[in-house]
């Protein structure tokens, strides 16, 4: 069976977004063992960065 992941963003408050991965089908959570389709990585990125220091930051994070 291949299951398909996807880097996706969910938009947060204050102008930022959150990066997470969405597998298609839903894999069991490593912990519980539930079915699952996302894994949020706790990065976040600005949607509309307004100065360098914010583009930086999202260069730097895609990066990772």
């Amino acid at each position: 069976m291949t299951i398909k992941v996807k880097l996706r963003y969910k938009k947060i408050k204050d102008n930022r977004k959150s990066a997470y991965l969405d597998f298609y089908p839903a894999i069991p959570h490593p912990k519980t063992g539930n079915p699952t389709r996302r894994e949020f990585l706790g990065l976040y990125l600005f949607e509309k960065p307004k100065n360098t220091i914010e583009k930086i930051h999202n260069t730097e994070t895609l990066q990772i």
